[in-house]
C-alpha cells in the first residue's frame, strides 16, 4: 500500500530567508506591506514549495514550487512571481477597501 506522509508546512521567513527579503522588496514597490502576505514552505524532494495567502483576510492564494538554488539565489522567475502576487494583492485590497467604504 502507499504511504502516505504529512508534510510540515513552515514560515516563508524562516525556512526561505533570501526568498523572503526577495518577496519584501518586490512587495514594497507595490507599496503592499508585509503584513498583507503570508508566507509558508514545504520541502520537497525537489526543492521549495511556497504559498502565499495575501489581502486582509488572506482568502487570495498564490503558489509557486522553486529549486533549492533558486532559494539560496532568488532569480527573475522568483521575482516575476512575486510581482504578480502583489499584483493580485493590491488589487484584493483596492476591492476590499471599496466594499468597506460602501458599508
Amino acid at each position: 500500500m502507499g504511504e502516505f506522509k504529512l508534510q510540515k508546512e513552515e514560515s516563508l521567513r524562516i525556512a526561505a530567508p533570501n526568498v523572503y527579503r526577495r518577496m519584501i522588496e518586490t512587495f514594497e514597490k507595490y507599496n503592499i506591506h508585509p503584513y498583507d502576505a503570508h508566507g509558508t514552505v514545504i520541502k520537497t524532494q525537489e526543492g521549495l514549495e511556497i504559498t502565499l495567502r495575501l489581502s486582509n483576510h488572506f482568502n487570495e492564494i498564490a503558489k509557486t514550487e522553486i529549486s533549492f538554488e533558486q532559494a539560496q539565489r532568488p532569480d527573475e522567475e522568483l521575482s516575476c512571481f512575486f510581482e504578480q502576487a502583489a499584483e493580485k494583492c493590491k488589487n484584493q485590497l483596492i476591492t476590499d477597501y471599496f466594499k468597506m467604504i460602501k458599508l
